[in-house]
């Protein structure tokens, strides 16, 4: 089973403007990545706390959710991206986010945590 380093801070549900679940909350997000294959390790996002986690779990794919109002999620997907060789995800980045793209460009944007490759 492919393991995933889910990076997050405790969320509910979020819904976007015309009402639909834009994030199902970190722990429904976590059982849905479950439910999908992943063997989900989940950690908030401290630096270098999650740089640690990264190196001592070894996870095939890390998951940096975005969607709480933290700047050190953003931040910890832009230093994960930089510091190791897995591949970073984030859910909850705005398409329109040039910043975050610029400042992390290899950094995978999804729009739902469905949306995560398998490696």
């Amino acid at each position: 089973m492919p393991s995933l380093l889910f990076i997050t801070v405790a969320t509910d549900q979020v819904l976007n403007k015309e009402g639909k679940v834009r994030f199902p909350g970190s722990e429904r997000a976590a059982e849905k990545l479950q439910e999908a294959g992943w063997d989900v390790t989940v950690i908030e996002p401290k630096w270098p706390d999650a740089l640690q986690s990264a190196n001592d779990t070894n996870p095939d794919a890390i998951l940096v959710s975005c969607y709480k109002a933290t700047p050190r999620s953003r931040d910890a997907a832009s230093m994960l991206s930089r510091m190791q060789e897995r591949p970073v995800y984030t859910v909850g980045v705005l398409q329109s986010d040039d910043a975050f793209r610029t400042m992390a460009p290899a950094v995978g944007v999804l729009k739902g945590v469905g949306e995560l490759p398998t490696p």
